[in-house]
């Protein structure tokens, strides 16, 4: 190729980000991605269903931004470090898969990449000290309608003043009361409004299915990119999103394992028992003068055997050292307690649930997120199950919940629990089963048709 004949083939490279991706990256992005790959405004903002290629589309554009555009800063915010880090691997594995794009990567860590452009690409939490002291060219914010106003407004935007740069808020829809969904509607803003349907590789069976499984108003929200929530929910999503930015002001990123470092601090722990169709879960969190924080949370597969969670409750014991572990007791609760004290966890209790030790728990569980008191890092699965929470007025008067069929909440009432758990001093409540009144006869039974049963699976 000629000098000229080279120096047009860059321009258009330069030019345009599709072909970019196609030459380079080996991504052939559909033609709503090209809109968004294309789309040089400033302000860009994109509300985005499932599986609609976010990621790979963000990667693609922050890795072009980076390569033809020397000497500048790209920023990756999210609502915690994880988050940030699934975009930012990606355009890692982008980087690495291509050999000229490789070479041209002078240092790389697992948050870092310098290219010989003097460009440099950054994944970071939503930490205000984190991110102060930060000028940039490019800021993505991933899942921005959980990160808090004041990060955005008071921190990302004055990064890009002095540089004439560009901010790009993604997510899927949560709540009308947060930036995101006014700058979605705000004229100044290239908006894309992108529902999973326009993604071809999607089959409608799949989201028929979906639509079947989910409740309408969570299927609106993920698949059709609407920013719905039900009457009905008894956790609204404002105040989950005010809960995970209490921990992002705490800068809490919680554990990712159970390596037998034993910690200082007073932790508590609540165990969600399932069957063959739920999850067993447990939540840890710590207990401070002023705060309530979320710092563990374990989701077993379906069909764990019981044996596999007590083992591990074991372990997270001798990490954390519970002050206590709150478990429901319904079912086959009765015997994995005893299992629990059996194996040295002398701090288990159980919980029988019933209807008015549910409204006990998630009375106590909403009070705690009222009073600005329980920090929940970012946890979509979570934030789902706590909305998913509906609750009415049954003929007595008091208080019901449920969840939608297809969904689960075994996240929530592990969550539920490990609060209780914590309260200063739990009122007895006659469901609360004391030890003295176990029965040591019914216990044998029910360990033995443990037995039976191949270790319990789920």
């Amino acid at each position: 190729m000629s000098a000229p004949d080279a120096t047009e083939a860059l321009k258009r490279l330069a030019e345009e980000p599709t072909l970019f991706a196609q030459l380079l990256l080996d991504f052939k992005p559909f033609s709503y991605q090209e809109r968004l790959l294309n789309d040089q405004s400033e302000r860009i903002i994109a509300c985005m269903g499932r599986q609609t290629g976010k990621t790979t589309t963000i990667a693609t554009k922050a890795i072009h931004y980076a390569y033809t555009h020397p000497k500048t800063t790209t920023l990756i915010v999210s609502p915690s470090l994880r988050q940030s880090m699934i975009m930012f691997d990606k355009i890692l594995t982008f980087t690495q898969s291509n050999p000229y794009l490789k070479k041209s990567v002078t240092r790389k860590t697992h948050t870092l990449i310098k290219l010989t452009t003097g460009s440099q690409i950054i994944a970071l939490p939503c930490s205000e000290h984190m991110l102060r002291g930060y000028t940039a060219n490019l800021v993505i914010c991933d899942e921005a309608s959980f990160i808090p106003e004041s990060i955005i407004t008071e921190i990302i935007y004055p990064m890009i003043s002095t540089t004439k740069g560009t901010t790009i808020l993604l997510s899927t829809p949560w709540d009308k009361n947060h930036f995101f969904y006014k700058a979605f509607l705000n004229p100044t803003y290239s908006a894309h409004k992108i529902p999973s349907t326009e993604n071809p590789l999607i089959p409608q069976e799949f989201l028929e299915e979906m639509k079947q499984t989910m409740t309408q108003e969570a299927y609106m929200r993920e698949y059709q990119a609407e920013f719905t929530e039900a009457a009905t929910s008894y956790f609204q999503q404002e105040l989950i999103r005010r809960c995970i930015e209490k921990a992002q002001q705490l800068n809490l990123e919680p554990y990712t394992s159970l390596e037998q470092t034993i910690l200082k601090g007073d932790y508590y722990a609540g165990l969600d028992l399932g069957k063959m169709q739920d999850y067993s879960v447990f939540v840890v969190i710590q207990k401070t003068q002023d705060h309530l924080k979320v710092v563990y949370t374990h989701q077993f597969p379906l069909q764990t055997p019981y044996t596999e969670v007590i083992n591990t409750l074991v372990a997270a014991d001798q990490k954390f050292q519970f002050k206590k572990l709150l478990a429901d007791q319904s079912g086959i609760g009765e015997p994995i307690l005893e299992s629990l004290k059996d194996e040295g966890l002398t701090s288990a209790d159980g919980l029988t649930l019933t209807q008015d030790s549910k409204t006990e728990l998630l009375t106590f569980l909403k009070l705690s997120m009222e009073q600005n008191s329980l920090a929940i890092p970012y946890n979509k699965n979570l934030c789902q199950q706590i909305n998913d929470q509906q609750y009415s007025y049954g003929k007595n008067g008091k208080l019901t919940f449920d969840h939608p069929p297809n969904t689960h909440d075994d996240m929530l009432w592990a969550l539920a629990l490990a609060v209780y758990a914590a309260k200063s001093q739990v009122t007895p409540k006659l469901w609360v089963v004391s030890k003295t009144a176990r029965r040591r006869s019914r216990l044998q039974t029910l360990k033995h048709k443990l037995a039976h049963i191949g270790g319990a699976n789920r």
